[in-house]
């Protein structure tokens, strides 16, 4: 029995309803772990705690966890993973001497902050925000990030360099969750995703271990970290490759869209300048130019953005940019376009016109209304690729009660559209939720996933469905608000599913849509997110490099065999036991600790690229930082002490820790028959193959999923 922690949690009131031996058993073997570490343990009731659990995207998903410990280095982290193991060994033990009926808290892993699993109740929160360096090497044209890194912090480097990277739209995700997920964002028909973009990367393995991954060295890491969903460790560093692109033009205006009948018409026809349509001669919009339609629910207008990065247009250099920009506060804005473009046509050669910029020439006059009776507020401006473009989804995703979804679609189809404009005019919340349509293909069809779990490369197209709603006094108004968004965004994902050329995200959020809870009808093939090769092999990594299951919550894996493909599965089933077969032998010789060694011994020398960096942006020591953290999201976080608690329940949960011939953890004398009950296997389904990575919870103390967006 382990000992009390020296340092306890406060005695003051607090939130907090779980289970405080729990707690005291963890924090000694955290704390067993830290020798030189510099990681923080966070309590609850204690200000850093208070403002840590606070600082969420979505406001609906502030929570009370055990504790949350802020690792400074990739030293701690490792530290931390050890102590983490080490405490649900002596909570197990606790449970075998006394028979007491305590939970095991679940291990979030916390960059970004955006997954709706970034922070679960009574969980233990890796919280990755004091690192968040980032080095760039302009000459290699590559940037280094350290795990907590997010994205707004990457561009704020990256445009001192004149450089962009492909990450995602939103400032606030975490980088290293976005190439998880695959990442697509504006410059994604041009380059391709963000994780067919990363060169190398480091991560802490379950047994603590840090190792480095690429194309080259432990493929099997570096293959499933690129859009696998995550939860084979705790990604470190990640170094990405970069590009200079420095402008980009922008495009912005409202279709009116009185009626269903319009508002598909718009859908529609957007879609086809994006792609082409079903015209063979038709090319679609060029890889440069970026779109999205904005599809509300409260109001009869769809919002259209369209981006161009064709540098042979859009001038790179920031000194023109400022001077063009000062010229077009000028009253004799043409004759001066005309002088720098040493054109007597005033719109014929501008340096940057929506006239002249390909693919968002083509909207000029009609065309651009997509079958609109009316445009509205047309604006077209030049601006800084970082600061113009990349922040724009800040403005369109502002922090609060959030519910969302993801679906990936090969084409707008007839029954996709009907979907998409019932979902937000038919049957909509009429509130502040709606739909956004992204731009896909480029890039991404073109790239090969043969290095990267990202498989879904026909997609042309991101749909975003996200339920909005405001707090109230009135809880049970909020409360009933709250179940009628819920109920919208799981009918929309669940529709969406039905349709052909849909397919489910690597994303937590794809678990939105509803099958049969039986197991006796196959789910849709909208459900699924992964072929079988790669999910598979998905499985199989995860069971190598994590077969404890410590990293339990993970964005969910599962694929459908195609029937009418016979002679393909059979190869890959004789493919899947030669892998099998190799594997075994790997571990009977355990030539693949070979390297660990020399991984290992950088554990304390990694991070001193970022040591020499000031971390004044996040979590600063001072009071009046703390201030300027709480009014980041625009409201007092803490308002919602009283509204964010939820009942903190005491049954036991009992992960996947038990394995055969373990010797650093032999639990074989423990009850085996809770964990097995654990595992998500379809009951009587032959023909339709699931493999989730992450077990179902038994008790309601450590409720929910995480992806690792570390």
């Amino acid at each position: 029995m382990p000992a009390a922690p020296a340092i306890r949690p406060p005695s003051t009131h607090h939130e907090f309803r779980g289970d405080s031996k729990v707690q005291d058993i963890f924090v000694a073997a955290v704390e067993s772990q830290r020798r030189r570490a510099k990681f923080r343990l966070l309590f609850p009731g204690t200000d850093r705690y208070e403002f840590a659990r606070m600082d969420v995207y979505n406001y609906s998903s502030i929570c009370h966890p055990c504790l949350i410990i802020q690792p400074k280095r990739t030293a701690d982290i490792s530290a931390i993973v050890k102590g983490y193991t080490k405490g649900v060994k002596d909570t197990l033990a606790e449970i075998k001497a006394t028979g007491s009926n305590l939970g095991i808290p679940r291990l979030c892993v916390a960059g970004g902050r955006n997954s709706m699993n970034a922070m679960m109740e009574g969980s233990i929160v890796l919280d990755l925000s004091r690192m968040n360096g980032v080095d760039v090497d302009a000459d290699a044209k590559t940037v280094t990030v350290q795990g907590g890194t997010r994205i707004y912090e990457l561009d704020d480097e990256l445009a001192k360099h004149g450089l962009m990277a492909v990450t995602g739209t939103v400032g606030r995700l975490g980088v290293v969750g976005t190439v998880i997920g695959g990442g697509y964002g504006y410059a994604s028909r041009k380059f391709g995703l963000a994780c067919d973009n990363v060169v190398s990367a480091q991560l802490i393995l379950a047994d603590g271990r840090l190792k480095r991954c690429s194309p080259t060295k432990n493929e099997d890491l570096y293959w499933s970290l690129c859009g696998g969903g995550g939860g084979i460790g705790v990604v470190t560093q990640l170094t990405l490759k970069c590009f200079p692109i420095q402008n980009g033009g922008l495009l912005t205006y409202d279709l009116s869209s009185p009626g269903p009948r319009i508002r598909r018409k718009i859908i529609a026809k957007w879609a086809d300048w994006m792609c082409g349509g079903n015209d063979a001669d038709a090319i679609g919009a060029p890889n440069e130019v970026y779109s999205h339609l904005v599809l509300r629910t409260d109001w009869k207008i769809v919002s259209f953005l369209g981006t161009s990065i064709d540098a042979k247009v859009v001038p790179q250099s920031a000194d023109y940019l400022e001077h063009f920009q000062d010229i077009l506060k000028r009253k004799s804005l043409v004759r001066e376009l005309s002088r720098l473009s040493g054109s007597t046509n005033s719109r014929e050669n501008l340096p940057v016109s929506w006239d002249v910029t390909p693919g968002l020439m083509a909207l000029q006059k009609g065309a651009g209304k997509f079958g609109s009776p009316m445009r509205l507020r047309s604006k077209f401006r030049m601006v800084p690729y970082c600061d113009g473009i990349q922040s724009l989804g800040d403005a369109l995703f502002p922090p609060g009660n959030v519910y969302n979804a993801f679906k990936y679609a090969s084409a707008m189809t007839e029954k996709i559209v009907d979907t998409l404009t019932k979902a937000t005019m038919g049957d909509a919340p009429n509130n502040e939720s709606r739909i956004v349509i992204s731009s896909a293909g480029g890039a991404i069809n073109d790239i090969s996933s043969f290095n990267v779990a990202f498989d879904s490369r026909d997609i042309n197209f991101v749909i975003y469905i996200e339920g909005r709603w405001s707090d109230t006094r009135n809880k049970e108004k909020d409360e009933a608000e709250r179940k009628k968004i819920n109920r919208w965004v799981h009918a929309v994902a669940s529709q969406l599913q039905f349709c052909e050329g849909i397919k489910s995200t690597s994303h937590p959020e794809s678990t939105r849509d509803y099958v049969s809870e039986s197991g006796k009808s196959e789910p849709p093939i909208g459900w699924h997110n992964f072929e079988e090769d790669n999910g598979a092999r998905l499985e199989a990594i995860k069971k190598r490099r994590d077969p404890r299951n410590v990293f339990s919550l993970a964005s969910r894996v599962s694929w459908r065999k195609n029937k009418h493909s016979v002679e393909k599965y059979q190869s890959l089933a004789k493919a899947k036991t030669e892998r099998v077969e190799a594997m075994r032998s790997i571990r009977r010789d355990k030539t693949h600790d070979d390297s660990d060694g020399e991984d290992d011994a950088s554990l304390e020398t990694t991070d001193e690229r970022f040591e020499e960096r000031s971390n004044e942006k996040v979590h600063k020591e001072d009071d009046s930082d703390q201030d300027k953290v709480e009014r980041r999201d625009g409201r007092s976080r803490m308002n919602h002490r009283q509204t964010s608690s939820r009942s903190f329940g005491q049954e036991t949960y009992m992960t996947d820790y038990i394995g055969e011939g373990d010797e650093d953890y032999d639990l074989a004398d423990f009850d085996e028959h809770d964990v097995d009950e654990q595992r998500q296997v379809p009951a009587n389904r032959d023909d339709a193959t699931e493999r989730s990575l992450t077990p179902s919870p038994t008790s309601s103390t450590c409720v929910g999923r995480e992806v690792v967006e570390v």
